[in-house]
């Protein structure tokens, strides 16, 4: 199948409307019919509640007084009922879990296009739940969602019988005064909208619910939320269901960047959200940090921005020059002599790494001195873009030798904290971090997916000269290749930002670091083979002058490398 499939779990619902043609009254389910949640399990949103909230222990507890209210008061519970056998510290969560439930409701749009087109038949419609939560609360979610038209809304609550024995259906059948085959039930539970519906002799047609047509087709993810059975998980499977339902097809990459960069951006512009407090500037580094500073202005983030043309190879000349590192002096003297720092023709024919170490021991007073000249022009431009900010949060997505920060902070008098999406080491330097990978022992793919997807269409920065960027104007195919797809990974990954914070009104949902992880070893497992149009044939630049391109999802023949590059990164 693969991640390309998209659309896979429509709904015809022809075959719904030729079922109600003959019907005067058109009978719907509530919940997993007309509506859905952006959970996996109902039960999940008692988990979120419990990290929202602060309330260890309240998912039990409220799954717990459920059971116990329908045992000891009455089979059909309202909410009231509920929490009046919850623990004191609790009670305060009813309101809350009202609002959540009206604010998390969503209409599974082939449910909302078949309601609209029964009342277009000029039929009849009626509402039919069991359920525990008030009529109110019921209506305000059915409007929300624009569901209006309907007659009557039986609420098995409200009417102390229900469809799972069948006796809410002989209620209604005394309420409407009409026989029983002039009404047609559609919803998605097989005993109580179906069989117990023929029982009392209304006709009735099963609902095939947004969960059950996913799973059809996404056997992937639903084994990833069998076995994450947090609520980040449930939510992170609910929202790629849901935005797949709706979303158009808009080809292979803005697919991937949309159901996996989407979820990382997201939670990454929240995570600086939540720890942007007491800093009076944001600033960004090309070429990574261009998605996080979207998603943070996207996310409503209110600190000035400011976007830092940065790279490795600019780091290693101005402040981070360590002779013992494979590329360090190649890189420093390449980019010395292409900018004309250093005009010594000889660097031109240098084309190995240790050639280029041999020149810079003999002629390392020159070069430090290009390198302080380069320095000196960069700390103005930094200046510039710093606007006179004395607390700053400094945002890259991956580091393990904290390159850019060394560089602004040894550049500026101002405070500099670093942000990370992810740090593969530990620093002396002051910051923070989403997903800290220090303890891993490969992390090549999640580093390097994390880089793409989050990077910029710009070509590699050369140089930073009065003020601007100067790119490469050579451009490897593998560069040409990501540029051409970056534009369709961003509109998805924005998507997701956009739809997410719809869905979630606008609350700083952060997903758990190994969720996020676990999520994107789904992403991985579809990538088989070496086609490249796709991730699996795709390659990354591993060295700072962009020279040495390498698979960017992790491959058997590349663990000597990686491992030599973690060693190598820990040494220093």
């Amino acid at each position: 199948m693969g991640v390309r499939k998209r659309k896979v779990f429509t709904v015809q619902t022809s075959g719904y409307e030729q079922a109600t043609l003959t019907a005067e009254v058109v009978a719907f389910d509530v919940f997993d019919t007309l509506i859905t949640r952006p959970f996996m399990r109902p039960t999940d949103l008692f988990l979120f509640m419990e990290t929202e909230y602060q309330a260890e222990g309240f998912a039990k507890a409220r799954v717990l007084a459920e059971k116990l209210a329908r045992k000891e008061i009455r089979q059909e519970v309202n909410l009231d009922e509920i929490y009046s056998l919850m623990d004191g510290k609790y009670r305060s969560l009813e309101e809350k879990e009202i609002e959540l439930e009206t604010e998390f409701s969503v209409a599974d749009p082939y449910a909302k296009a078949l309601y609209e087109s029964v009342l277009a038949q000029g039929k009849r419609v009626i509402l039919v739940s069991d359920m525990y939560l008030p009529e109110s609360v019921l209506r305000g979610m059915l409007d929300a969602n624009n569901y209006w038209g309907y007659e009557k809304l039986y609420l098995s609550n409200a009417a102390d019988c229900n469809k799972a024995s069948g006796a809410l259906y002989r209620y209604i059948l005394g309420d409407l005064g009409i026989s029983a085959d002039r009404i047609v039930m559609i919803g998605d539970n097989r005993k109580a909208d179906v069989d117990n519906a023929v029982k009392y002799g209304l006709r009735a047609v099963r609902w095939i619910p947004l969960k059950e047509r996913y799973a059809v087709s996404h056997r992937k993810e639903m084994a990833f939320c069998r076995k994450d059975r947090s609520a980040g998980a449930s939510m992170l499977v609910a929202t790629d269901m849901l935005m797949g339902a709706i979303d158009a097809e808009k080809g292979y990459w803005y697919d991937i960047a949309r159901r996996f960069g989407g979820p990382m951006a997201y939670s990454f512009g929240n995570y600086l959200i939540r720890n942007s407090s007491g800093f009076d500037r944001i600033i960004f580094f090309s070429r990574d940090g261009h998605i996080p500073m979207l998603a943070y202005q996207e996310l409503g983030g209110d600190l000035p921005v400011s976007y830092v043309y940065c790279s490795r190879k600019l780091c290693t000349a101005m402040a981070n020059l360590n002779l013992t590192d494979r590329d360090a002096p190649y890189t420093v003297l390449k980019y010395l002599y292409a900018t004309g720092r250093l005009a010594d023709e000889n660097i031109a024919s240098i084309d190995d790494f240790e050639s280029a170490r041999d020149y810079f021991e003999k002629n390392s007073e020159a070069v430090r001195k290009a390198c302080d000249e380069a320095l000196e022009g960069y700390r103005s431009y930094l200046e510039n873009e710093l606007s006179g900010a004395r607390k700053v949060l400094a945002v890259d997505t991956t580091t393990m030798r904290y390159t850019s920060q060394s560089l602004v902070t040894g550049c500026t008098d101002a405070e500099i904290t670093g942000a990370y999406y992810a740090t593969t080491a530990g620093s002396t330097l002051k910051h923070i971090v989403y997903t800290d990978r220090t303890g891993q022992r490969l992390t090549w793919s999640y580093v390097n997916l994390a880089e793409f997807f989050f990077s910029s269409q710009e070509s590699p920065l050369e140089d930073v000269r009065d003020g601007k960027p100067v790119f490469s104007s050579d451009v490897p195919p593998e560069e040409a290749m990501r540029q051409k797809v970056q534009p369709s990974m961003e509109e998805g990954q924005l998507d997701y930002i956009r739809f997410a914070s719809s869905i979630f009104h606008g609350r700083r949902i952060c997903y758990d670091p190994d969720t996020v992880d676990g999520w994107l070893k789904v992403l991985i497992s579809y990538e088989k083979g070496n086609d490249t149009e796709r991730l699996s044939g795709f390659k990354w630049g591993v060295d700072k002058g962009h020279l040495d391109y390498r698979p960017l999802l992790f491959r058997a023949s590349q663990l000597p490398f990686a491992l030599k590059q973690k060693i190598a990164g820990k040494l220093k």
